[in-house]
Parts: C-alpha cells; sequence; structure tokens
C-alpha cells in the first residue's frame, strides 16, 4: 500500500497485550543508566505512593516498537527499516507504568506528508492499560521511502 494523505485517521489495535514484569522494567532501568529507587526497590516506589516497581519514562519504547511494526505489517507497507529516519518523539504521560500492568496500544495515522520523494507520517499511540485507563499517548515521526519507489 502507497502511504497517502488519505490514511490519516487509520486506526489499528496492536493484537496483545504487553504485561510490565518488574525484571524487565529492573533490565530496562540498568539499560537507560537510571539509578532511581523506584524502578529497583518496592520499598522506595512505596515511599513515592506506588503499589509496585514504576517503570523509566521511555521503557515505553519497547511495547511501541512492536506496536508500530505490527501497524505498518497491518496496513500492507513495505518499507526497508534501513532506509527509515526516526525524526521525532514526543511522550505524553498521564500515570507512571507499573509493574503488573497490562498496556494495550491504539496506533493512528495522526499526519503524513511527501518532502523531497520521502514520505513524512506522524503516528499516535494511545496506552491504554488493563482498565481502560489512558496511561500514555506517545507521537512518533517517521521519514522514508517505500521499498518499491527505488526499484
Amino acid at each position: 500500500m502507497k502511504l497517502t494523505p488519505d490514511l490519516v485517521g487509520l486506526h489499528h489495535r496492536f493484537s496483545d497485550y504487553y504485561e510490565v514484569g518488574r525484571e524487565k522494567v529492573r533490565e530496562y532501568a540498568r539499560a537507560v543508566k537510571s539509578d532511581d529507587p523506584a524502578y529497583r526497590d518496592e520499598a522506595a516506589a512505596e515511599a513515592l505512593g506506588y503499589d509496585a516497581l514504576v517503570a523509566p519514562l521511555t521503557f515505553i519504547s519497547v511495547f511501541g516498537f512492536l506496536a508500530q511494526e505490527e501497524f505498518f505489517k497491518a496496513m500492507d507497507v513495505e518499507l526497508d527499516l534501513s532506509r527509515i529516519l526516526h525524526t521525532d518523539q514526543r511522550l505524553v504521560f498521564h500515570r507512571p507504568i507499573k509493574v503488573g500492568d497490562r498496556l494495550y496500544c491504539d496506533v493512528y495515522v495522526d499526519s503524513l506528508r511527501t518532502m523531497g520523494g520521502s514520505d513524512i507520517i506522524v503516528t499516535r499511540n494511545d496506552i491504554t492499560d488493563q482498565d481502560g485507563e489512558l496511561v500514555q499517548t506517545t507521537y512518533t515521526t517517521l521519514m522514508g521511502r517505500h521499498v518499491e519507489e527505488d526499484q
């Protein structure tokens, strides 16, 4: 499928949920070199008023990548990932992600334009929890070319 402006508003719900695990939060915190005790120690998280470890602010990137990948496959858009430029990312936090959350992702095409032979697409991901509560909204801007255009 060719990316065209009439795709703006297109929606895809990720086919599964992402369960936030205790050790995944700790691993991610180590990987991004964050030593905030609320990411590693339940007592520290509890002292801040949380009933579980909280995840680092960018923890959603792991799940977000899975949702974006499935979204493009569902749209039947072949993208050469080696030629995609991730040009912008914006995160809106509604509440912290916590261990035990089951996260769901609804991906929308927020905007699309072509400039200089490249497609620039902005997707909006609404991340909700098992109760349907909005946890985060992310906006991802990608720039790239279709595989077919370069052959």
